[in-house]
Order: structure tokens, then sequence, then C-alpha cells
């Protein structure tokens, strides 16, 4: 198997169609999560819900740049690029949100 990658696919044609169903499903989930985090964030107004709603956005890039993929529009290299610096996003941002929160429960706590 000269030339694949170790867990990706090589599907093409015909054979993409059960690749783009599932990428597809992820992509809807992702999608209607991201409108519930935006309705969150209209909500709560906080920087941690808007980090999260960046972060579901990633997610939801991720998704995009699999099925531009398999349609031809990005070649294995620059699915691989924007991918995997989706995923650093995709974490930075998590963490952030997630740090942001602890430090800011941290200053409201009352400890008479």
């Amino acid at each position: 198997m000269a030339g694949s990658v170790l867990l990706h696919s090589e599907f093409t044609g015909s054979q993409s169609l059960p690749l783009l169903a599932v990428i597809t499903v992820a992509a809807a989930g992702t999608a209607v999560l991201l409108g519930l985090a935006i309705g969150a964030f209209v909500q709560r107004q906080s920087r941690p819900y808007l980090l999260i709603v960046a972060a579901l956005a990633a997610l939801l890039g991720r998704s995009t740049v699999a099925g531009l993929t398999i349609t031809g529009l990005f070649s294995p290299a620059e699915h691989h690029f924007l991918e995997h610096g989706l995923d650093v996003v995709l974490v930075a941002l998590v963490i952030a949100a997630v740090h942001h929160s602890r430090t800011a429960s941290q200053e409201t706590d009352f400890n008479p």
C-alpha cells in the first residue's frame, strides 16, 4: 500500500458516497449544535460561550474541508493542513473557554 496514509480514506467516485453521507450527517449534527451554541451565546453574552461557538464553527469547518476534499476541491496535502490546523484551533478555543470559566468563577466566589 505505497502512498497510502494510515487511517485515511482513499475513496473516489461512487465509493466515496458512504463517506460523504457520514460527513453530511456529522456536518448536520454540528450545525445543529452550533445553532444551539449561538442561541446560548445570545442569551448569556459571555466570553466562554463565544469561545465555544467558535470551537463548534471550527468543528463544522472540519466537516466542510472533508466534504470538499471528497469532491476534489482540496488535495490530500491541503486537506491535512486545513483539517489538522482546525484541530489546533478547536482545542485552543475549548481550553481558552475552560480556562476563562475557571478563572472567572474563582474571581466571583464569595467566601465569608
